[in-house]
């Protein structure tokens, strides 16, 4: 697997297997690939064994997206991410969906934690 450019398949591969994370930085190597709806799909697959990792990928996509310096369309992706959520109706989703748009109504401040760490410790192995 060439793990800082995995394929669709390897991925998919990775996602309903036992292994560990292939290198310290996958879930950065995997934001590079920008494949939300593949994310959303593995998240909200309850066979997927890694479907908490998934979870954790939406929200480090979007706070890899927010914290872009100079970037002028940054906001206008997020939501991009936010409206192909919104088609979901499963409950980490939906809840996804309502921190973007309290982040992007700017009801909810950016904390670095709760959209690239946050998640990262509990679903590292799962």
């Amino acid at each position: 697997m060439k793990v800082s450019n995995p394929t669709i398949e390897e991925i998919r591969l990775w996602a309903n297997s036992d292994r560990e994370w292939p290198h310290d930085e996958w879930d950065l190597f995997l934001s590079w690939k920008g494949e939300i709806d593949l994310y959303i799909e593995l998240a909200t697959d309850h066979s997927c064994a890694k479907s908490g990792f998934f979870l954790h990928m939406l929200y480090y996509m979007v706070g890899t997206t927010f914290s872009e310096p100079n970037q002028t369309d940054k906001l206008q992706r997020i939501k991009s991410y936010a409206d192909k959520g919104r088609r979901i109706n499963h409950g980490d989703i939906r809840l996804w969906v309502r921190n973007m748009d309290a982040l992007l109504n700017g009801s909810q401040k950016y904390e670095y934690l709760n959209w690239r760490g946050g998640l990262h410790a509990k679903y590292k192995f799962a």
